[in-house]
């Protein structure tokens, strides 16, 4: 009789692990498609909703700049010429054109989920901006 409710614990946890490696794994799947990018030079931009995505810069001013700001933690607009992108968002800043600014002009500034609602206003208009701090860093060789 005492092994049947060991038994019902046991059970209960393995069903808790398995729901929270779903849980974990897809939200890495998520973050995965968020921040896709095609170079080895690459930031991670998070806007003021906590939404992710990667910008690849092909200038090495901008670079600089986008490696400062992740030191200095400081937040900034982020942006470039919108292109259609295969990510979560469906658009990504066009690596040519990314840029850093401390201002624009404000029907230029958008938040990331935002401007995934309504991508083809922001193809239409072509540039826009995100006001956004850089969580990540990454230069591989």
């Amino acid at each position: 009789m005492k092994k049947w409710p060991v038994a019902s614990i046991v059970t209960v946890l393995i069903v808790v692990v398995v729901i929270l490696s779903v849980v974990v794994w897809a939200n890495y799947v998520d973050y995965l498609n968020a921040v896709k990018h095609e170079t080895n030079r690459w930031a991670v931009i998070e806007d003021v909703n906590g939404d992710k995505m990667a910008v690849e810069p092909t200038s090495n001013q901008v670079w600089s700049e986008l490696v400062n700001l992740h030191q200095n933690e400081t937040r900034m607009f982020v942006g470039g010429i919108v292109e259609r992108y295969n990510n979560k968002w469906g658009f990504r800043f066009k690596p040519d054109t990314v840029r850093v600014a401390q201002f624009t002009a404000e029907g230029l500034q958008a938040t990331i989920r935002d401007m995934s609602a309504d991508i083809d206003y922001w193809l239409s208009l072509g540039w826009a901006y995100v006001s956004a701090k850089v969580v990540e860093i990454h230069s591989e060789s």
